[in-house]
């Protein structure tokens, strides 16, 4: 049945919005502005044209393999083995970023709204979407983000604008911020900021034509950069550098500067929905696709027996971190700094090798 599925661009590309910008939701604008200073926004923009030039190599040498996803091109490159070394670090990324996130919305979520409920009730809040989105499937899911991912983006740009009365752009100042080497050197590495762009090589078998995989691909890099930046950008000028990096969540502190007279207060409360409409989207996305990897590695017929074990093990492994600035540290200082070397290294060196195979098996 999977095999049926066929789905749009824009199913493929809201996905790949939500996964990429739900971080802006938890730490991004504060991150860009801890690596860039005043210059955050160029930060962002110098890494944005990073991930198109990696994708642009990528939808290059992807030509060939029309149709196939990691695990398939991992078979053809190296049969069974390569196959399941590539499935193995697949769902290790998944598991991993899965894991890291959870803990840190269900964490900040208790921070902000549910204080006086335990974590795992939050967490648990969180796992029962997840299993019932896997239960039913990757078409609604994708169906659900094409519906869900406008609404959220509207919601997102009204917090901005709501805050744009205290933009002062003298907060640029100096352009360069840390310096051009924190932005342009210790930076490049935080192109790990698009890992997330590791789900549209695993949903290549769904959208078919190279044509689409590179329309999607490229669509989604360009509204995801926009939003990125943006947040980036309204964060520095709204808040000064050093206010601006004491605060956990930023478009949570953002929101609450919002105040329209009596009618228009308290906008917070909309941040805290479209910010658990866009969690739980996160999670349950990448949850199916650790299922669909760890089946297709494997080589089993169904995926719905492993739903209840892998939504325990993610749950387990959440609580691995002592608390939420360890949490953030695994998200910040390792998967960010990393990630790229899957999404990117992985999937290039895969690539190339199965052109040169082509190739050879054609003069032969």
């Amino acid at each position: 049945m999977e095999k049926k599925i066929v789905f749009g661009n824009w199913e493929v590309v809201t996905i790949l919005i939500n996964v990429i910008c739900t971080k802006i939701f938890l730490n991004y604008p504060r991150m860009a502005t801890e690596q860039g200073g005043t210059a955050g926004w160029i930060f962002t923009i110098y890494v944005s044209l990073l991930a198109f030039l990696g994708f642009y190599i990528i939808q290059r040498l992807y030509k060939p393999m029309e149709g196939k996803d990691l695990i398939d091109i991992g078979e053809h490159v190296g049969g069974g083995t390569i196959r399941i070394l590539v499935g193995v670090t697949v769902m290790f990324f998944l598991i991993y970023v899965t894991t890291v996130y959870l803990r840190t919305f269900s964490e900040n979520m208790k921070l902000v709204a549910l204080t006086n409920s335990p974590l795992s009730f939050v967490e648990l809040f969180f796992l029962v979407c997840m299993v019932a989105g896997a239960y039913f499937g990757l078409e609604a899911i994708a169906r659900l983000h094409a519906i869900a991912v406008p609404a959220i983006a509207i919601g997102f740009l009204i917090i901005l604008v709501g805050v744009s009365n205290y933009v002062d752009f003298s907060q640029l100042l100096p352009i360069m911020g840390e310096g051009a080497y924190k932005i342009f050197g210790d930076g490049a590495m935080k192109v790990s900021i698009f890992a997330e762009l590791l789900l549209l090589f695993l949903m290549a078998p769904y959208i078919r034509t190279n044509k689409n995989f590179k329309v999607s691909g490229f669509w989604a890099l360009g509204f995801s950069s926009f939003f990125l930046f943006i947040s980036a950008l309204i964060f520095i000028t709204v808040l000064p550098v050093p206010l601006a990096l004491e605060r956990t969540i930023p478009i949570f502190h953002l929101a609450r500067l919002i105040n329209y007279g009596r009618f228009f207060q308290r906008i917070e409360s909309v941040f805290i929905i479209i910010w658990a409409a866009a969690s739980l989207l996160f999670v349950t996305v990448n949850f199916y696709f650790i299922l669909h990897t760890f089946k297709k590695t494997f080589k089993l017929e169904y995926y719905k027996p492993l739903i209840l074990p892998f939504a325990i093990l993610i749950m387990t492994i959440s609580f691995l971190p002592d608390n939420l600035v360890d949490a953030v540290k695994l998200e910040v200082n390792y998967f960010r700094n990393w990630a790229w070397t899957v999404t990117f290294g992985m999937t290039i060196i895969l690539l190339l090798i199965a052109r040169a195979r082509k190739k050879k098996h054609g003069k032969a």
